[in-house]
């Protein structure tokens, strides 16, 4: 048993640390910010986890496993629609005389997601019966747009080098009229702040199994985290994009045998809505390139996640293993115009079109728990590796494939 004095210092220091914490989350399409799942037993009251982490990524999915790059996720860039938003605001078109014939100029889009952080996670167990847990991260993101006009686009109206050099020229200067920056992007941050309350309780040699964890839990998503930047499309959240959320979850693990367990953890979540400045698109243009700046109500949609997952310890010398598949299911958001002066109209069908997403993780532990072969002392942690890789196994879409490598500690004490 703990000492009371024991208990109430720890719990001071949990209750200092969740007021810094910042939270990986399930609703961001472009990274891979799935927490730690614990394996609770009926001596541990509490687990530490950091985990020092990469996340790398290249492509995107589209419906049906298309390859398309990350900034694509939102839809084709045709410069021709973004030359006809330039008119609506009363402005000569940028197009040249010798591209006016143009009927579309599609340029590709590829992007790169390269980052590098620090995680934290932490549960803690007050009663038999409650846990408080939270988990953060931290990290500096660097990510671009690479702009290359399509082979069909130059085929079909046979463009020479000079012209393709020519329009690419128009391209950035007309993009700088509008007032967007060089699609880089580069920022160290924090996320948003998830804080949960668990409710459950741990059998132990229950329907000839050695141990059943089961819980249910209520949480909140403080918009603490970094945002877009409009005026960067190579910007990326760091988290829910400033939406304000709350979720319930539930999880259930059994130890079938001993040190053979399997589980599975359900989630739904929901942000609420708010006004945002955002650039809007008025010719149908891409809507990361929209070319008026003005409000947004947007109210996101719900969010669904389960993952179910198969854990083995022990296998040598303290030697295990842990396969998790995730899922998650974002629907369609609702976006509506909430400019005084909604002139020119906007054209906000393609933004809501991909507004919904579908991402799918299998993830690899390989872990080295050291209190199976020393003393074991309070403190032993656990070493462990981990691959969160995307995969397509119900339709993966309109989300970027990044994958993130990881390696830390859990101490549970």
């Amino acid at each position: 048993m703990m000492h009371v004095p024991k208990k109430i210092l720890l719990s001071a220091f949990i209750i200092c640390w969740v007021t810094s914490l910042r939270a990986m989350v399930y609703d961001n399409r472009y990274f891979p910010l799935y927490p730690h799942i614990y394996s609770r037993t009926n001596e541990k009251c509490t687990y530490l986890t950091g985990d020092a982490f990469v996340f790398l990524g290249h492509n995107a999915t589209r419906e049906e496993d298309t390859v398309i790059g990350i900034p694509e996720i939102f839809g084709v860039y045709d410069f021709t629609k973004l030359a006809n938003a330039v008119v609506l605001l009363g402005n000569p078109n940028p197009l040249s005389p010798d591209f006016l014939n143009l009927t579309e100029i599609i340029y590709n889009m590829s992007g790169a997601i390269d980052a590098q952080g620090f995680a934290f996670s932490f549960e803690h167990r007050f009663t038999d019966h409650f846990w408080v847990g939270g988990n953060a991260f931290f990290m500096h993101l660097f990510s671009r747009i690479n702009f290359r006009l399509s082979d069909e686009t130059a085929r079909r109206f046979s463009l020479t080098s000079d012209q393709i050099l020519q329009l690419d020229e128009i391209r950035r200067q007309t993009q700088a009229f509008l007032g967007f920056d060089a699609p880089k992007f580069s920022k160290v941050g924090f996320s948003d702040i998830d804080l949960y309350a668990r409710i459950g309780k741990i059998w132990e040699y229950v329907y000839k199994l050695r141990r059943v964890d089961c819980g249910g839990r209520v949480g909140m998503l403080i918009n603490s985290g970094l945002t877009r930047e409009i005026n960067n499309p190579a910007s990326l959240p760091f988290g829910g994009d400033g939406f304000f959320g709350l979720y319930i979850a539930g999880d259930t693990e059994v130890e079938v045998k001993e040190d053979w367990k399997v589980g599975l953890n359900v989630r739904i979540s929901k942000r609420f809505a708010r006004t945002l400045k955002e650039r809007i698109a008025i010719a149908n243009e891409q809507p990361l390139f929209g070319a008026v700046v003005g409000d947004l109500r947007v109210s996101p949609g719900f969010t669904f996640m389960f993952s179910p997952y198969i854990r083995i310890e022990d296998i040598r010398e303290g030697l295990g293993g842990q396969l998790v598949y995730t899922a998650v299911f974002h629907l369609r958001d609702s976006i509506k115009d909430a400019r005084t002066d909604p002139q020119p109209p906007a054209t906000l069908e393609t933004v809501r079109k991909f507004s919904d997403f579908n991402s799918e993780y299998f993830s690899v532990y390989a872990f080295y728990d050291f209190a199976r072969v020393r003393k074991p002392y309070w403190w032993a942690p656990i070493a462990q590796l981990r691959w969160d890789m995307p995969v397509s196994v119900l339709a993966a879409k309109n989300v970027s494939k990044t994958q993130r490598i990881s390696l830390g500690l859990l101490f549970s004490f």
